[in-house]
């Protein structure tokens, strides 16, 4: 036995800081005698190919799905040899097939995942050392360049039972530590004749070029070109026995955007953002954080956590038919409503993952997700927007088609045809979905409940004449349906209206629905019909159906029906790329179903016609005609009116003192029921209204108004001048922020929207008397 062998093994395996992984480079190199360079990828330039868009905290998951891969692989060729003979089509077929004699907790202990301090205190400096021990098939010292330290042409892209594809996603993350340790043993069973059981030590480090930098390790003797032998350090395991067969992976002194957090539970925390990119991992792993408290816990996922959580998510599911290149898929997508806003128990922070709101899994992992931010402004659930998580699974498309569809390290969509189409579709889906409206419009509603709300239907009213004047107002088409009008001039139809509710029997009386659907082809299209029956029926005892007569669509296959939630059902059609043209009809059928007395009921029909279109003029989303905005003047016109409603940062989520306020969509009929003044919006029922919501305690304009009271009996006039100023500049801005939406632009930050917010009021406060002096007392004239 060697003493050099031993302690290189031990200081490699204990390494956490640069200098440890310095110190266990210049033992290797000691060892070697010669020092010899080889770069990982076997590319001098190999530091732009690491790089990549995305959050190196997500980054991370790519090794903990490694070490998932490197067991099962172990498991399998135990048992069947080689991989053209192991017959799981699936990773979940693998773990259940291999490991599931173990329990949750033993399976965990496969892989394991450890933070330990490098530039204490993590917390502060935000670099760390993350580790990832498996206890999978390990690597021989011939292997290593190839597999691990290889750059693209992965060596998985046979094994369907395994989750990588690229070869890039571990790799992906040396760029951001100052160093990586890698100590790896194959396993003795599965070593070839010609090889020997050996432990493996590198130690990946960067040499600075004249541009640029070089990840590198060294190697046995000179390597010049890609062919050439020349392997990592490594040693009989005999020198050190202790190690167990698997692989030991060390991202030194690795910078952090969250994941330190000291606290498990955070949006932020590894614990929470793991168990959310592996919403259904392939098996549990463990997580220990010796940064902090140093306890081990057993990352189940987020499914997981969901199911066997505490509180009572309202919650959903529905297929989504998706057509490609002649072949309709049917994806699964699952919804929670969380029963808190964020920070409150059983708010979403405490279980997902900050920015994650929809999320698209492949094998259980998500591959891309959008944030609330996406939701609110893509579906007009401006009040759901940071209580909702969806969940699209697209494991029915072919693994080709998934595999081209995400980028190498599972962080987004690559931006093609059949991504943004599938993107629409689910946006679609979400935006119409009668029930997550009816959950948006019950938190508009429960906004207005123990406030005394002040009338401001008569400066709503200036404000709405002031737009006009400036040319500008608010159209909006009416009806609930799917895609519609609104003209360039105006907001396009919401369709996020208010629904009345529906009396519910035990047995059903009729359909109702649209009578002329519009559909792209090549888009999904989402219907929704009314059916008077208790939500229980469909459990047992009648199935709604939903037949074209177009020969390209076909039922239960371009064509989906939900369950009926609250006397309204969902169907959902795919329309193909190459359908013909034309209007054709929809029948939408329950029949042959249960009474609740017994017996058979009558046959129940509805027939809407489905016309196939291959573009549909603006981008409402409501199923009204296009309409120029009135000027809300002599009653509720279809398109010009504007309300107005003082708040409180204290009483709007996502608000702190310094928020000026926003404008959001409010249907017609809440407005009228919640506050008396706008009554004769009754009449719009549904109609999206836009609202400006200002924030009365918003420093400045309460400082303004204390220095004005000393003057004058009343601040009523102050308020009014306020409200118009600042409310003409706030629907300015959102007119401004809907035209970049509609041209496919990229949106500012909240953060900026907020400053130039604060920018208008100030502006508004500037003109109005007294405001100069009142600047340099609170400091905004510097």
């Amino acid at each position: 036995m060697s003493a050099l062998n031993r302690q290189i093994v031990h200081a490699a395996l204990n390494a956490a800081t640069v200098a440890d992984a310095e110190a266990v480079q210049s033992l290797v190199a000691q060892s070697f005698t010669d020092e010899h360079r080889r770069p990982v990828g076997d590319k001098w330039n190999n530091f732009g190919l690491m790089g990549s868009s995305g959050s190196y905290d997500l980054k991370l998951i790519e090794l903990v799905t490694n070490m998932q891969d490197s067991v099962i692989e172990r498991f399998a060729l135990q048992q069947y040899g080689s991989r053209r003979d192991v017959p799981f089509q699936t990773p979940f077929e693998a773990a259940s097939g291999l490991l599931g004699y173990l329990d949750s907790g033993e399976q965990s202990t496969l892989a394991v995942t450890t933070f330990e301090e490098s530039d204490p205190p993590a917390s502060n400096t935000k670099r760390l050392t993350a580790i990832f021990r498996d206890k999978g098939c390990g690597m021989t010292p011939a292997s290593v360049p190839n597999t691990i330290f290889a750059l693209g042409g992965s060596n998985k892209e046979d094994a369907l039972y395994l989750q990588g594809a690229f070869g890039l996603g571990g790799a992906m993350t040396y760029r951001n530590a100052k160093a990586v340790v890698v100590v790896s043993r194959r396993d003795p069973a599965l070593l070839q004749d010609d090889e020997e059981d050996r432990i493996t030590v590198a130690v990946v480090q960067w040499q600075d070029n004249t541009k640029g930098q070089t990840a590198y390790y060294l190697v046995d003797r000179a390597w010049n070109t890609a062919g050439d032998t020349a392997e990592p350090w490594s040693c009989p395991h005999e020198d050190y026995d202790d190690f167990e067969p698997g692989t030991h992976l060390a991202l030194i002194s690795y910078r952090v955007d969250g994941v330190q957090r000291r606290r498990e539970g955070d949006a932020k925390s590894f614990d929470v953002v793991t168990n959310t990119r592996l919403f259904h991992p392939v098996f549990p792993t463990r997580f220990v954080n010796n940064t902090t408290r140093g306890r081990a816990t057993t990352l189940e996922g987020l499914s997981y956590r969901l199911e066997r959580s505490q509180y009572e998510f309202e919650r959903g599911e529905e297929v989504l038919p998706f057509h490609h290149q002649g072949q309709t898929y049917q994806l699964p997508v699952r919804y929670w409503l969380f029963a808190g806003a964020p920070k409150d128990p059983g708010g979403r922070d405490k279980f997902v993952a900050s920015e994650h709101a929809v999320l698209f899994t492949s094998n259980g992992q998500v591959h891309h997700h959008r944030s609330p931010r996406d939701v609110r402004d893509q579906t007009g659930l401006n009040r759901l927007y940071d209580r909702l998580l969806v969940v699209v699974e697209t494991d029915e498309l072919p693994i080709h088609l998934r595999t081209s569809l995400f980028t190498a390290d599972r962080s987004e969509l690559v931006r093609g045809d059949v991504a943004l189409r599938l993107e629409e579709a689910v946006r679609a889906l979400i935006r119409d979905s009668a029930v997550l409206r009816d959950a948006n419009n019950a938190l508009i509603r429960a906004s207005y409940q123990d406030k005394a709300n002040q009338p401001t239907a008569e400066i709503a009213r200036k404000i709405s004449r002031a737009l006009t004047v400036k040319g500008f107002s608010f159209g909006t088409g009416t009806g609930i349906g799917g895609q519609g009008g609104g003209e360039a001039s105006g907001r396009a139809g919401g369709g996020g209206g208010s629904l009345k509710p529906v009396v519910l029997n035990p047995d059903p009386t009729g359909i109702k629905g649209p009578a002329t659907v519009r559909a792209v082809v090549g888009t999904t299209r989402s219907i929704t019909y009314t059916i008077d029956v208790q939500d229980s029926f469909y459990d047992r005892r009648g199935r709604l159906r939903a037949i074209c007569e177009h020969p390209d669509i076909v039922e239960d296959r371009e064509i989906t029906t939900g369950k009926g939630r609250n006397g309204r059902v969902r169907v959902m059609v795919a329309i193909p790329e190459t359908a013909e043209l034309g209007t054709y009809e929809l029948r939408v059928v329950l029949e042959d179903w249960i009474r609740a007395a017994g017996g058979l009921g009558h046959k129940l029909e509805y027939v809407t016609k489905l016309e196939l279109v291959e573009e549909i003029p603006g981008t409402g989303t409501g199923a009204g005609k296009p309409t120029k905005g009135a000027q809300g003047q002599g009653g509720p016109g279809p398109g010009g009116n504007v309300a107005l409603r003082w708040t409180s940062h204290d009483s709007e989520e996502n608000w702190d003192r310094v928020t000026v306020g926003a404008v959001e969509d409010v249907p017609a009929s809440i407005l009228a029921e919640q506050q008396s003044d706008y009554a004769e919006l009754r009449a719009l029922g549904g109609q999206l209204i836009p609202t400006v919501l200002l924030n009365q305690e918003y420093p400045p304009f309460k400082k303004y108004l204390a220095a004005r009271n000393k003057e004058l009996t009343s601040d009523k006039r102050a308020r009014e001048q306020y409200a118009v100023g600042v409310g003409v500049s706030l629907l300015l801005l959102q007119r401004k922020l809907d035209g970049m939406k509609k041209a496919g632009h990229a949106l500012p930050d909240d953060d900026f929207i907020d400053e130039a917010r604060r920018a208008a009021a100030n502006a508004v406060l500037a003109v109005m008397p007294a405001f100069d002096d009142l600047a340099k007392e609170v400091g905004l004239s510097g």
